[in-house]
């Protein structure tokens, strides 16, 4: 036993064997314990939602504290306490978090109390002149039938559907309008734990944004005693990149709808269309959802204002498309200084999946989030096939078959004829162009001097 020694080779070896075995019981007890652990997992969110929120309404809101304190208050507080350079930053970090707080929250107020009053007049106005609109619908149909055999069963028909619905709209809909918009307010808005969240989240990001380089630090501080310091400063130069990638995609993101939001309300002020403020808000809010919000947005939107004038209707549907096509091809390039880098297929991805799993809101947030995971891999994957002296271009990879391992030569497939043959003819179909290029003048030559007469 005295010569016995461990072989740290084989100790790694078992010890990650084990941790192996481990995490596959868990995974697999996951699985099988599913609702429990979903169910468990629900009340500790729960329990930390007005942490959470403290922290998400802190970083959405941190963009702005920082133009504030930085460009208005900072050297305001400066000529104000002079001989206190400390103090001049605290008072000028405090100003910034109540100017915020006051815009946040004035914008948030001024959108409901906007919103709320449209949508009740919207209801209201659809309910008290639906008999209308379904007479409208019945006389169209009636124009569409005229002539033919199955026009009184059809018109029999639509008037009892028509008579049932305009009944129940106004004997049951109409009377209850103010306790139906009460009780989806309050459903998603005033419920009483998201009330109190939202108000300990709103203190809890005050906190956070005054002390936001004391977190900063301490989380780094955690981060270099863990790992090892060149891990620690990979993981804080991805950090910074994901910080940097996920914020400015937000803001760029939110821009863009303001202004979405802006033309779309001048446009339907000028042209006098119905529920001008309602539909503007509806279609600012959905733009923040990446392809498929414009037509989210554009559906009730269309059908609120063809209740009202179809004419209106159809102007609004085709502004609507060349606002999307200005929006796709020169707002948001300009607006977001680096594209996502995400083909089309990554961003469906992300809308679908994050849809899938958070509704609405992982539709806004899947293709940040996607696009922060997707560069992170990108980024793992360079420095590994840099560590083993691999090209990091995928063009280096199109073709290839094997990688010799000792000298690291690549085996190309040989091109496929039809390539070769496009190839060819895309050479041969090219036009021959001769350019002319300049001679320099040759010197003057001399006639040969004539020594025949010396000569005689």
């Amino acid at each position: 036993m005295k010569n016995f020694k461990w072989d740290k080779k084989y100790l790694y070896w078992g010890v990650t064997a084990f941790c192996v075995v481990v995490a596959s019981i868990t995974f697999f007890w996951l699985l099988n314990t599913w609702n429990g652990a979903r169910r468990a997992m629900g009340v500790v969110i729960s329990a930390l939602a007005p942490i959470i929120y403290g922290f998400c309404i802190a970083y959405l809101l941190n963009k702005v504290l920082v133009i504030f304190e930085d460009r208005v208050f900072k050297k305001l507080c400066q000529k104000l306490f002079k001989k206190n350079p400390v103090k001049a930053r605290k008072a000028a970090r405090v100003f910034a978090i109540i100017v915020t707080l006051l815009l946040a929250l004035g914008l948030i107020a001024g959108i409901f109390s906007i919103v709320l009053p449209e949508l009740y007049n919207s209801v209201v106005t659809v309910v008290s002149n639906s008999r209308n609109y379904l007479q409208s619908a019945i006389n169209w149909l009636q124009k569409a039938f005229d002539g033919y055999a199955l026009e009184p069963v059809a018109v029999e028909w639509i008037n009892t559907i028509s008579q049932k619905v305009v009944d129940w709209l106004e004997n049951d809909v109409l009377p209850n309008i103010t306790k139906l918009l009460g009780s989806i307010t309050g459903g998603v808005i005033s419920v009483i734990s998201t009330i109190f969240n939202l108000f300990v989240g709103l203190v809890i990001s005050v906190y956070v944004m005054y002390n936001k380089e004391t977190f900063a630090a301490q989380a780094k501080k955690l981060t270099y005693s863990i790992f090892r310091v060149k891990t620690a400063n990979i993981i804080m130069s991805e950090l910074d990149s994901i910080n940097d990638a996920f914020g400015n995609y937000i803001v760029g993101t939110v821009i863009d709808s303001m202004i979405v939001g802006l033309i779309n309300y001048i446009f339907m002020a000028l042209m006098g269309m119905p529920y001008t403020a309602l539909v503007t808000i509806i279609v600012a809010v959905t733009n923040l959802i990446p392809v498929f919000g414009p037509f989210i947005g554009a559906i009730p939107s269309t059908l609120l204002i063809l209740l009202e004038n179809p004419t209106q209707a159809l102007i609004f549907v085709i502004f609507t498309v060349v606002l999307q096509q200005v929006d796709g091809q020169i707002l948001k390039p300009r607006i977001h200084a680096s594209r996502t880098g995400l083909s089309g297929f990554w961003i469906m991805f992300a809308i679908l999946f994050f849809g899938g799993l958070f509704g609405i809101f992982g539709m806004v947030i899947g293709v940040p989030v996607t696009t922060v995971l997707y560069n992170l891999f990108r980024r793992l994957n360079n420095r590994r096939l840099a560590s083993r002296s691999l090209p990091e271009d995928t063009a280096f990879y199109r073709s290839l078959e094997s990688i010799d391992p000792d000298t690291l030569e690549p085996t190309y497939a040989a091109p496929d004829v039809g390539e070769r043959e496009s190839k060819v003819t895309a050479i041969l179909s090219k036009p021959i162009t001769f350019k002319r290029t300049k001679k320099s003048a040759a010197p003057e030559e001399k006639p040969p001097e004539d020594k025949s007469g010396e000569e005689k």
